[in-house]
């Protein structure tokens, strides 16, 4: 049996203790399981009012995993991973061999190198976002948000993508 922390005198003390919490799921790379990410998303997001949001972004992360790198080829995944405590985390870890990620811009004549405009939204609901790996071993996109704000909804300051 492992030690507790008797000393603790409610249940969110227990919950929300000095240890962010973490949750780690590996999904096959077809979009039908992008949908199962987002639900799982929204579940361990509930209450917060940020329901929404981190569900969007872990659809847009895993969509583009899925799309635009070999997670979605034959025997393709994908990961998730969320982090809760004072800030939250969403990030989706691909299989390479895509571009880098990147945002789009907004301003008229500029062409994005794939894809729509799903960093922008990540980027808008988020902290901040950013992204690490390489092509050849693959990229983890993440998205760093607050809880303490209210729901976004689509809306806000465009964050940059940072490596």
């Amino acid at each position: 049996m492992g030690t507790g922390n008797w000393g603790l005198s409610t249940a969110g003390q227990w919950l929300w203790g000095a240890e962010p919490m973490r949750w780690r799921r590996v999904y096959q790379g077809r979009e039908d399981q992008v949908r199962t990410a987002r639900m799982f998303v929204a579940m361990l997001f509930e209450g917060t009012g940020r329901e929404e949001d981190a569900a969007v972004v872990a659809a847009e992360l895993a969509t583009n995993a899925v799309r635009h790198s070999r997670s979605g080829g034959e025997q393709g995944w994908f990961g998730l991973e969320v982090t809760l405590g004072e800030f939250a985390r969403v990030a989706v870890t691909d299989l390479g061999g895509g571009c880098v990620p990147t945002i789009r811009s907004e301003m008229p004549g500029c062409e994005p190198r794939v894809g729509g405009y799903g960093l922008l939204t990540v980027s808008k609901l988020a902290l901040t976002t950013g992204v690490h790996g390489s092509s050849a071993n693959g990229f983890t996109v993440w998205a760093n948000m607050d809880l303490r704000l209210p729901a976004q909804s689509g809306t806000g300051q465009a964050a940059s993508l940072v490596s």
